[in-house]
């Protein structure tokens, strides 16, 4: 798997974000709407994919996945609040 820049990566996720919701709440109202499930599947499996790469790559996204057998990791990096986990240096 290829290492995205940190920032395409997180623009990655927003987007694909956007997409599984929007699909979601398509899918509220039309449930069996075959082009949706298959778009819904499509973007939801590119999400996955660019979470995994991200946190494998720069550490977890959220609270959830800050944990190893060796030590909390989630206090490492800046956190998606701070300055530094949001600008180009």
């Amino acid at each position: 798997m290829n290492n995205r820049d940190k920032h395409q990566l997180m623009c990655d996720i927003r987007t694909y974000s956007f997409a599984v919701l929007e699909a979601a709440l398509f899918l509220d109202t039309h449930p069996r709407s075959r082009c949706a499930l298959e778009y819904y599947e499509k973007y939801n499996t590119l999400l996955k994919g660019a979470k995994a790469e991200y946190e494998d790559t720069y550490g977890p996204l959220t609270i959830f996945g800050g944990s190893s057998d060796e030590c909390w990791s989630w206090v490492e990096s800046p956190w998606p609040w701070e300055y530094e986990a949001n600008c180009r240096l």
